[in-house]
């Protein structure tokens, strides 16, 4: 019968759907369907030729040109299609079966031309044989798929919102001004997981960050992580303004299925501009090689977008290490407990990056993994455990993961961070950042941990600007926000610190730390009522977490409060009996209540402890009153021998 392609764009409308030949996304109603890219290819051919049979070898060449696939790759597209539109009577409403033959299309179609014909958002990168093996869902993934792929886009496209509200504003000296950018900028957005059941979405999770860090090893290619929208879902739209100002050429999407040991990545790529499907394709493989099925997405997403790939960067993007699928899996669940930042959820990262460990020795990012595990249990703020017990762990942990992998940038992010942390040692912390940057510099938590190694050495010119690289790159996360408003609160700007700070209760105001950095910019300019209400969430929030306990009590102090400053100093002393509570709390609820001598005794205990909180002393505005205070003087000196 001849090409099947239509001469230009078209809408077409039958029952209660639409699709256009440009946009390639079926609609119902106001909902969008899922359907993988070849799925949308078949039912467009049959469109094309309503009431007409189209034989078979005719679909399968459109559908799949210049790629054999066998006939049940049709039959199964054809089975989705008709799930899909509920199409499961005897009698065919939408498509009809011609045995051994072809099918047709039997709903009445309505058609029209699009006003504006712009070229139709083809499949430019057809799947290799390998990759045309159809994975068959589940029956539940096969109503999971109406939770859509495109649809999940749109979802993104109205959770993204508020980002305006605070990410945005453009006046002199903002920290939130935007720079110049490369010239080609691609934001990721989540990939949505297909499985049914709870807790399935850690592996869709995980498969869109490994996405990114592969993109990211693309020297010529921005890449923006916009994967924790779900505390933006219902806010108002405000893309358009953050994908103009970030200066983004593409949008990548997607949905991800696991099916049994295959793992199936369903992509596209978005006009910015027109909201357009530009390409889309599916790749697949056994969960044994899923790094290879990471590189394959990357290096053809490169292709579409035209981002010089170089020799080096190719070897760096393809690997011939397989991964042992169970361990895989702890990973991922490991990182998704991580991104938590809660003492619990770092607790069962630990778990799971162990037990990944056991079952593949030699996987080094889950070494990485449990490097950064045991690093934040013990930082100030977590309090999970003593700095001495956890930070040599982290060390370890981080040290095989460069035996395993020299070149490996998240294990050199996490070595920098115990040299900063722990070691103290500024020199080799910046030479491990600085390391882990060469190898990916789309790495956002390295220029967010690298901001801080600026804070410690008391530059807060560069700790601002490698805090707003971070952001550039993962512009929700909750931590670089509030890592903006510790970079205007050091350089003693309080009220943007409490625009910046707030902006963040605005977007999570479930979160503990952004209550209590609120309240410690609010006791700065004397608001102590602002700041005692703030301590107050933060307590309540934390579930009485040392931290927020400490600064609440400081915040009566400070306001004069005594009796009640007293009362929260002793709820902290009562609960260092069970647990690990830092000796920089207790010194400073002392200091706060103007007990200085006991303030820097336990301020010296701290140093014993190793306390990454004092790297800051030298530029925490709190400490300034003891600038010529001897004693004082001496324990700062004692932090950068």
């Amino acid at each position: 019968m001849g090409t099947m392609a239509s001469p230009q764009s078209r809408c077409y409308e039958f029952g209660p759907y639409r699709i256009d030949t440009r946009e390639r996304l079926l609609h119902r109603g106001e909902e969008v369907v899922s359907l993988p890219p070849k799925v949308i290819a078949t039912l467009l051919a049959l469109l094309e030729n309503p009431g007409r049979m189209v034989d078979k070898g005719d679909l399968m060449k459109t559908v799949w040109p210049d790629v054999y696939v066998e006939e049940g790759a049709l039959a199964r597209n054809v089975s989705l299609l008709r799930k899909t539109f509920g199409d499961v009577g005897q009698e065919p409403v939408y498509i009809e079966t011609f045995h051994r033959r072809g099918y047709r299309f039997v709903a009445p179609v309505r058609t029209a031309a699009l006003e504006t014909d712009s070229p139709a958002a083809g499949e430019t990168l057809s799947a290799t044989p390998a990759d045309a093996v159809q994975l068959q869902p589940s029956p539940e993934g096969m109503r999971r798929n109406r939770l859509v792929l495109a649809g999940a886009l749109l979802l993104v496209l109205a959770g993204v919102a508020a980002l305006t509200v605070y990410l945005f504003r453009s006046r002199p000296g903002s920290l939130s001004a935007p720079v110049r950018t490369p010239r080609t900028t691609l934001a990721v957005f989540s990939f949505r997981s297909l499985e049914t059941g709870p807790g399935q979405d850690y592996f869709a999770e995980g498969m869109t960050q490994a996405l990114v860090t592969a993109l990211a090893k693309l020297g010529s290619l921005r890449v923006i992580s916009l994967a924790s929208e779900s505390a933006l879902r219902e806010k108002p739209a405000a893309l358009s303004k953050v994908l103009r100002d970030q200066s983004v050429n593409r949008i990548l999407t997607g949905t991800v299925l696991r099916s049994g040991q295959r793992v199936r990545i369903d992509a596209q790529l978005i006009d910015p501009g027109t909201r357009a499907v530009y390409w889309a394709n599916y790749y697949e493989r056994d969960m044994t090689d899923v790094l290879t099925l990471e590189a394959a997405v990357a290096e053809a997403i490169a292709g579409e977008i035209q981002v010089t790939i170089t020799a080096e960067e190719k070897r760096n993007l393809r690997t011939n290490r397989t991964v042992n699928p169970e361990a895989l899996d702890a990973y991922l669940r490991g990182r998704h407990f991580w991104n938590r930042r809660t003492e619990d959820g770092l607790r069962r990262a630990v778990q799971y990056f162990q037990q990944a460990i056991a079952l593949d020795p030699a996987y080094a990012l889950a070494y990485s993994g449990l490097a950064d595990s045991y690093a934040l249990l013990g930082s100030i703020g977590v309090d999970g455990m003593p700095p001495v017990k956890a930070m040599p762990l982290a060390k370890t942990a981080a040290q095989r993961a460069l035996e395993l992998e020299p070149n490996l940038a998240d294990a050199h992010t996490s070595l920098a961070y115990v040299k900063l942390s722990y070691d103290w040692d500024l020199q080799a912390a910046e030479k491990e950042f600085s390391r882990a940057l060469a190898l990916n510099p789309n790495s956002a938590t390295a220029h967010h941990w690298f901001s801080h190694y600026y804070m410690a050495a008391g530059d807060l010119s560069k700790a601002a600007e490698q805090m707003r690289e971070a952001l550039r790159l993962e512009p929700l996360s909750p931590g670089i926000n509030i890592g903006i408003g510790w970079c205007h609160y050091y350089a003693r700007r309080y009220d943007e610190a409490i625009g910046q700070y707030r902006s963040v209760v605005d977007l999570e105001p479930r979160l503990p730390l952004a209550h209590q950095t609120l309240g410690m910019a609010y006791q700065q300019k004397g608001m102590f009522s602002e700041a005692i209400d703030e301590f107050q969430q933060a307590v309540a929030l934390s579930g009485g977490s040392p931290g927020p306990v400490a600064a609440l009590a400081s915040a009566y102090a400070a306001a004069g409060k005594i009796a009640d400053a007293r009362k929260e100093l002793a709820r902290l002393e009562e609960m260092s009996r069970t647990r690990y509570v830092p000796a920089f709390y207790l010194a400073s609820i002392y200091y706060s209540m103007g007990d200085v001598a006991r303030a820097l005794q336990l301020g010296w205990k701290a140093v014993g402890e190793r306390c990454d909180y004092l790297m800051y002393l030298r530029v925490e505005p709190r400490a300034g009153k003891l600038a010529a205070n001897p004693e004082f003087i001496r324990l700062v000196a004692a932090l950068h021998r």
